[in-house]
């Protein structure tokens, strides 16, 4: 098939390269290079440098005007592809060619910007992602496949590129049986929506040691994990029940039960703690950390 793609993230570049291998890429639309990092370097997103790399031709338009909406009629395509653009396609984009979205989750679950996240926090029994022909909703297109597997811990980085897989594999079955396919709608009254993830997410206290670990997965990649003083905690685990002591019960929220390896009491439950950072300074081993600021077993970490 002659294919548009639009597409931003690592995400979307695992499933184009896939579908570069299989059918006819007429151009990729993707998102204006960004500032990254502290030193603000304007980088292209990693959807273009695949797209480069293949010698297709890029359009990162700022505004999804008419002018963008000709040059894509142009190139006639027979369908435009759709993973983790990162903007809504208003309906003179839709009415060109069949629109079809890879969403990361088990639709109608999860509609919005961060469903992988959801589904870790949520622990769902099942993973999983679902093709859908757009419409003018957000996410609420009718589905023309869903693929699942069971739940495991694996962390956002890990699972993104897995169901990014699975969802290429998926977008290419569609295609190959696309004339033959029956949409059917979502149900409406099971619908969920996920917000846009921000630095605040990552703020944590020492409350539920599950739910924490869950959001270590969920958000190690960004926003991370940190305390109200600013420390950012890694390799995070719940403690396994032989290395909590006997004075889990009687502990309060916070508190240093084992400095090495690092062990941390939460109102329910105590977390293992693999590394700690300090604002502006170096990473550190947990219980070098601890040292270095003479904490000892019995203080609060805060």
């Amino acid at each position: 098939m002659n294919i548009v793609f639009m597409g931003t993230p690592v995400f979307a570049q695992i499933v184009f390269e896939v579908l570069c291998d299989k059918h006819n890429i007429l151009a990729v639309v993707t998102q204006p290079d960004k500032p990254v990092g502290r030193k603000n370097i304007i980088t292209p997103p990693p959807v273009k440098l695949a797209a480069v790399k293949n010698n297709i031709t890029v359009m990162q338009p700022q505004v999804l005007d008419s002018a963008f909406g000709e040059a894509i009629k142009i190139l006639c395509p027979d369908v435009i592809i759709v993973v983790a653009y990162g903007k809504i396609l208003p309906r003179f984009v839709l009415d060109i060619a069949p629109c079809i979205n890879l969403h990361a989750s088990i639709l109608p679950k999860y509609r919005g910007a961060s469903p992988i996240q959801q589904m870790i926090l949520s622990d769902d029994s099942d993973f999983g992602i679902s093709i859908m022909q757009m419409s003018d909703g957000v996410d609420s297109g009718d589905i023309l496949c869903i693929k699942k597997f069971a739940r495991s811990n694996e962390d956002y980085p890990t699972l993104a590129q897995r169901l990014a897989k699975l969802g290429a594999q998926a977008i290419c079955e569609v295609l190959e049986k696309f004339d033959t396919i029956q949409p059917y709608p979502q149900d409406e009254a099971q619908a969920s929506y996920c917000k846009k993830i921000t630095k605040a997410d990552g703020l944590i206290d020492f409350d539920d040691a599950q739910y924490i670990y869950k959001k270590w997965l969920a958000f190690k990649e960004w926003p991370g994990l940190y305390l109200a003083s600013g420390i950012k905690l890694f390799e995070i685990s719940v403690a396994e029940s032989n290395l909590i002591t006997d004075t889990l019960d009687s502990a309060k929220s916070g508190e240093i039960l084992n400095i090495k390896p690092c062990i941390i009491a939460c109102k329910k439950g105590a977390l293992l703690i693999g590394a700690m950072q300090s604002p502006s300074r170096k990473r550190m081993q947990a219980d070098v950390f601890l040292r270095s600021r003479s904490l000892k077993i019995g203080d609060i970490l805060q």
